[in-house]
C-alpha cells in the first residue's frame, strides 16, 4: 500500500483551462441558479456552499491527532536535520502508517537507508534530505538496492523534489519518488488512520462515577 501517490516520471499536466474553470464554473452557476430564483437567494446559496467548502476543506487539512501533530512538526523542521536523523524521521512516518520499517546502515545497505514491509511487500528506500533537488545518483542507486535485497518497490524520499533527468529515470525503471507533499499526504493519512482507530474503539463507561452524579441529582 502506497500513501501519498508516489509520481514516477514526469508530472501530469493540467487539464485545459486549468484554474480559470474553477472561477468561470461557478459564476456560470451563479447566474443560472439567480435567473431562476432571484439574486438574493442565489446569493445566499452561494454564502452557504462557500461556508460548507471552507468547512470540509479545514477538517481535511487540519491534524488532529497527537502523532501526526509531532511528525508534521518534525517536517516543518526538516531541513535542520542531519541525513541519519532524516532517515529515522521517514521510518517513523512509514512505521505510523502501518508499514515495519527499519533503517539500515553501514556498508552492507547497497544505496538503501530503510527498508519498508507491508502486507507481504517489501519497499527499498533511499532518503536524500538536500536542499535542492535531487539527480539521477539516488534512483540508480535504490533501483540496484531494491534488487539486492529483493524488495517489491524502490522508492527515493527527498523533501526538495528531483530534477527532470532524476525523473526521465525514474519513469523508464519504476522508481517512485517522493517529496515534501507526498510527506505531508503521508502525515494526514496517519491522522486519519488515528481518527478512524479512536472512533471505533469502544467507550468505557464508569458505572460509579454515573451512580454518584444520580445521587448527588436526587440530593
Amino acid at each position: 500500500m502506497v500513501f501519498g501517490r508516489p509520481r514516477r516520471g514526469r508530472r501530469s499536466r493540467s487539464g485545459s483551462g486549468g484554474p480559470l474553470n474553477w472561477v468561470i464554473l461557478p459564476l456560470v452557476l451563479l447566474f443560472v441558479l439567480a435567473s431562476y430564483v432571484g439574486w438574493p437567494v442565489a446569493i445566499g446559496v452561494a454564502v452557504v456552499v462557500a461556508a460548507l467548502v471552507v468547512w470540509v476543506l479545514i477538517r481535511k487539512y487540519t491534524l488532529s491527532t497527537p502523532k501526526a501533530k509531532d511528525l508534521y512538526l518534525e517536517l516543518q523542521n526538516v531541513r535542520a536535520m542531519s541525513g541519519p536523523q532524516f532517515k529515522v524521521f521517514v521510518k517513523r512516518v512509514l512505521t505510523a502508517l502501518g508499514y515495519s520499517a527499519r533503517v539500515l546502515g553501514g556498508s552492507g545497505d547497497q544505496g538503501v537507508d530503510v527498508i519498508a514491509s507491508m502486507n507481504g511487500s517489501k519497499v527499498a528506500i533511499q532518503c536524500k534530505n538536500y536542499n535542492k533537488p535531487v539527480g539521477n545518483k539516488p534512483v540508480q542507486e535504490v533501483y540496484a538496492g531494491s534488487k539486492h535485497h529483493r524488495c517489491d518497490q524502490a522508492w527515493v524520499v527527498a523533501p526538495a523534489g528531483y530534477t527532470k533527468g532524476a525523473h526521465e529515470l525514474a519513469q523508464s525503471v519504476g522508481v517512485s519518488l517522493l517529496d515534501a507533499r507526498a510527506i505531508r499526504a503521508w502525515i494526514r493519512q496517519v491522522d486519519q488512520n488515528e481518527r478512524n482507530q479512536a472512533s471505533s474503539e469502544p467507550r468505557v463507561v464508569d458505572l460509579d462515577e454515573i451512580d454518584r452524579r444520580e445521587r448527588e441529582t436526587v440530593q
